[in-house]
């Protein structure tokens, strides 16, 4: 699956099963898996971020027994939805593993690779003789077109 241009869902299990059948072939393929990844945490984050809130609501209106009057109902709830909010903060950091592990790829991979290549190509080009415009001539001491001119 090396599309890089397909739209990412938002339907949690389409997310899913685009990320399962993700073949790990290409650098695109490490870069499709981090966007859905992405998507994947981003959308579990906003679900579960909001039913911690809904819980939370709901359980803080228990009115409980009628010698706590429902005021420990309104701690109780907040702990509770307190753990939802946690998973939700879980989910956010799925997301970003996700991300991270693409700029992990692209910086311990592709510019190593990058840079060898300018290497390879900056040492084969001052070997041949030609026309250069802005490089300084080889051999010179000077600015481009100066070469020969004492300093």
């Amino acid at each position: 699956m090396s599309d890089g241009d397909a739209p990412v869902g938002s339907n949690l299990g389409q997310l899913i099963k685009q990320l399962d059948a993700i073949e790990f072939r290409t650098d695109r393929d490490l870069y499709n898996y981090a966007r859905i990844l992405r998507a994947i945490g981003f959308e579990l984050y906003m679900r579960i971020g909001m039913d911690a809130d809904m819980v939370t609501a709901i359980l803080s209106q228990y009115k409980g027994k009628w010698w706590t009057f429902g005021a420990q109902s309104k701690i109780r709830a907040k702990l509770v939805g307190g753990h939802l909010k946690a998973g939700a903060t879980a989910a956010k950091v799925l997301g970003l593993s996700g991300v991270k592990m693409y700029a992990s790829f692209v910086k311990h991979f592709i510019k190593p690779e990058q840079e060898a290549e300018a290497e390879a190509r900056k040492g084969k080009g001052s070997k041949k003789p030609g026309f250069s415009i802005g490089d300084k001539p080889s051999g010179s001491a000077g600015k481009p077109g100066e070469a020969g001119r004492a300093a």
